[in-house]
């Protein structure tokens, strides 16, 4: 498998794997969210692919901030999926390495991720590597 960058072109196979996540939206709204990200070097996004077939196996999407309290930047792996059929074939593992390296390459002090309590299987990917709650996060809808 590869991982490079997602592009453009990729919104019509990143849209179905975000429905995969919880998100449903269609390949036109995932453009408009990459053309307006592109020129951000604070939020990357990367795919997996198969090299021989060029399906998209996996995304990965993240998001650097100051905080006011530190003087490191923080960094949130904001969107994490692979397609189900391509699970535990090192896919996440490779796509949450990718975001790793960007992110000490960064400066981050720590990377953070948040998963809804119902993704048991996504906290023990996350755990094996080497992830841990230090945190509960709060959210309000606006």
């Amino acid at each position: 498998m590869q991982i490079r960058h997602a592009v453009l072109d990729d919104a019509h196979a990143i849209a179905p794997l975000l429905g995969e996540l919880g998100y449903p939206t269609s390949a036109e709204l995932v453009a408009a969210r990459l053309e307006r990200l592109a020129g951000s070097a604070n939020d990357p996004a990367w795919v997996a692919v198969d090299p021989e077939t060029e399906a998209l196996l996996g995304f990965a999407a993240g998001h650097l901030f100051w905080p006011y309290e530190l003087d490191t930047p923080l960094v949130e792996l904001t969107a994490l999926v692979v397609a189900e059929q391509h699970r535990g074939t090192g896919s996440g593992r490779a796509l949450v390495a990718a975001f790793e390296k960007w992110a000490a390459a960064a400066g981050a002090a720590r990377v953070t991720v948040a998963s809804s309590f119902h993704r048991t299987g996504a906290h023990a990917f996350y755990e094996r590597l080497g992830y841990g709650q230090r945190s509960k996060k709060f959210e309000k809808i606006l």
